[in-house]
């Protein structure tokens, strides 16, 4: 009695667990272009003592803005090596798709990347006023 409704809890957890990531909804991407993408230079600390811990590496990161509607998203990637996948560049469409911190890119032959929000900037101009 007790392996059977051992067995069958055990049945509910894989096949109730299964059904839920089925049923979960992925992620929605939309269209945007790259507005630039540089290689980050952190704030420099003038004022340090020998037994401060040094600061994390930030040797390979980089910013990339990319503007989505009619906002420019400030995203940082982080690379393992100084390497920016060549959509980063200036003036290419991605597919992307924003969160509450990261933000998602689409790269070809890799999948999705995710970088870092830092910061969403609203823009001016006509169009966009127009749209909304």
């Amino acid at each position: 009695m007790q392996k059977a409704c051992g067995l069958a809890i055990c049945c509910l957890f894989i096949f109730g667990g299964s059904s839920i990531s089925l049923n979960a909804s992925p992620r929605e991407f939309q269209n945007a272009t790259v507005v630039s993408a540089e290689k980050y230079e952190p704030p420099t600390v003038l004022h340090r003592k020998v037994t401060d811990a040094p600061d994390p590496s930030y040797e390979n990161d980089f910013n990339v803005s990319i503007r989505l509607n009619c906002v420019v998203y400030l995203g940082r990637y982080k690379s393992a090596f100084a390497y920016v996948p060549s959509v980063f560049a200036a003036g290419q469409s991605v597919e992307v798709s924003p969160g509450k911190t990261w933000l998602y890119v689409k790269v070809p032959g890799t999948g999705e990347v995710k970088l870092r929000i830092v910061r969403r900037d609203p823009v001016g101009g006509d169009s966009c006023k127009a749209s909304h």
